[in-house]
């Protein structure tokens, strides 16, 4: 079975048929709430979507890696990367 991803379009459509706005101001919501998500997370605050879960932006220290092409021993810089949790219930029905 092939997963399939969604994209904005489709959530634009979602928000087309759901609120009755048309599809150039479903794109504009959606293109909102990912601007607004991105300046949070950018700011390193975490955003909670009550009865969906947290991302929360982690700090990853640098670490010794190696490139697997060539071998060669290497050090991973620190980074950040955002991490989710999904709420209770979201976990609940995905393992139903």
């Amino acid at each position: 079975m092939k997963k399939k991803n969604v994209t904005r379009k489709e959530l634009a459509i979602s928000v087309n048929e759901k609120l009755g706005v048309s599809q150039r101001n479903a794109a504009e919501i959606v293109d909102t709430v990912f601007a607004i998500m991105k300046t949070t997370m950018v700011a390193g605050e975490s955003i909670k979507l009550v009865q969906f879960g947290t991302l929360t932006v982690r700090d990853k220290s640098p670490r010794r890696g190696r490139n697997p092409r060539t071998g060669e021993s290497m050090t991973i810089t620190k980074r950040q990367m955002v991490s989710f949790r999904p709420s209770k219930r979201l976990r609940e029905r995905l393992n139903k």
